[in-house]
């Protein structure tokens, strides 16, 4: 890829690039309506534009279809509360830019995107918008203030995956820099299984936490996105981590997240060589924020199936609600955290930076099990 790409000057020749052999055919509602109904009409109305954007501005090996909407300027940044009193809590404070809705379009088999949004978006074609002009002047305004850490659309878009069509990052990212633009030093966390680091070449690092969504290969060819003839629409995770390099190298805090851990057949051994491997290599994440497979709703893979993916290569063989989720049992989560832990330790110790290692959305006697008291996470 090249450094500090242009902006995508895609123009609306939308679907007919994308081969009916990978498209997705959406079956049923209970009542009988097309899955894609709530999508559809809202493209009649030309509230939604279907637009096509080319593979080598998304870095993936085909283009992928989007659906590009107007968000209003007060809804753009979306506040979130954490319910410190749950059995199950997302510890940090942070709001989000809302830069998309649904399922971020990489078609990640469990996305809980999927689940949220239901029927209102396909998570074949996230809908991006497109005002990028409001965002830039409300985050603008945002920063003037003390507050919380903003996301770029970490709780509904990918970070990085448009930003060669929208240029979100590098609008924002130097608002984030300045003490003039930001005198309350809040910070910007990207979060992304994209590659597409090069586009923040040459941009201020100071108050940007970037995080690389990660897995062995193995682990993520079993869940991450395909497309219908079987080919993955993430990339390699070897292209994942020759991004959080280059990252790296250009100043960023870079902080990975493993999320979610499957504890498949010799998976002690599949991550402990993981990450053996990636010290030996030179990364240095100053945190590694760990998640098990769960489910906010046991429909979550009949609404993927609706949607017409395919099925995931590997299912737990149980799960029980504990909090606010549908986990692996408890026992379970507590071995395989313990165990990552002392793996992620083992690995950088010679290094003299080991990683921070925090837990996503887990509940309070699992974190003190394991011995992670602390707050920390990801967006922290």
């Amino acid at each position: 890829m090249k450094t500090n790409r242009p902006l995508s000057r895609n123009s609306n020749k939308a679907s007919t690039r994308i081969p009916k052999s990978i498209r997705t055919k959406p079956g049923l509602t209970e009542d009988g309506k097309p899955f894609d109904h709530v999508v559809k009409d809202r493209g009649s109305k030309g509230e939604y534009r279907l637009q096509c954007i080319p593979a080598e501005t998304l870095g993936t090996a085909r283009p992928i279809e989007v659906y590009r909407a107007t968000r209003a300027r007060n809804n753009i940044i979306k506040p979130w509360e954490p319910n410190t009193n749950d059995d199950t809590y997302c510890p940090a404070h942070w709001a989000d830019i809302a830069i998309g809705r649904g399922a971020c379009g990489f078609r990640c088999r469990a996305c809980f995107l999927m689940l949220t949004h239901r029927t209102f978006c396909d998570p074949s074609r996230h809908v991006l918008y497109e005002n990028v002009d409001d965002y830039a002047a409300v985050v603008r305004t945002e920063l003037t203030k003390p507050g919380p850490n903003l996301g770029l659309g970490i709780d509904c878009s990918d970070s990085l995956l448009y930003e060669g069509e929208t240029g979100h990052a590098r609008r924002l990212i130097p608002l984030f820099g300045e003490k003039r633009t930001n005198p309350f030093g809040r910070k910007l966390i990207l979060l992304t299984k994209s590659i597409n680091v090069d586009y923040l070449e040459g941009l201020p690092t100071a108050n940007i936490l970037l995080t690389l969504s990660l897995n062995p290969e193995t682990i993520a060819d079993l869940w991450e996105g395909k497309w219908n003839d079987g080919l993955r629409i993430t990339p390699s995770i070897e292209a994942r981590l020759a991004a959080s390099a280059r990252a790296q190298k250009m100043g960023f805090e870079v902080r990975w997240r493993v999320d979610p851990i499957l504890p498949v057949e010799n998976w002690p051994e599949i991550y402990c060589t993981f990450f053996i491997s990636a010290a030996a290599e030179g990364h240095r994440p100053t945190r590694i924020t760990l998640g098990t497979y769960r489910e906010m709703g046991r429909s979550l893979l009949t609404i993927a199936a609706k949607w017409g993916l395919p099925s995931m290569e590997w299912m737990p063989k149980e799960l029980t609600r504990d909090g606010m989720h549908y986990h692996i049992p408890e026992g379970r989560r507590i071995n395989i955290y313990g165990l990552l832990c002392d793996m992620v330790k083992s690995a950088w110790q010679s290094t003299g930076t080991v990683p921070i290692v925090a837990l996503c959305k887990e509940t309070r006697p699992v974190r003190a099990a394991v011995g992670i008291t602390h707050n920390h996470c990801n967006c922290e």
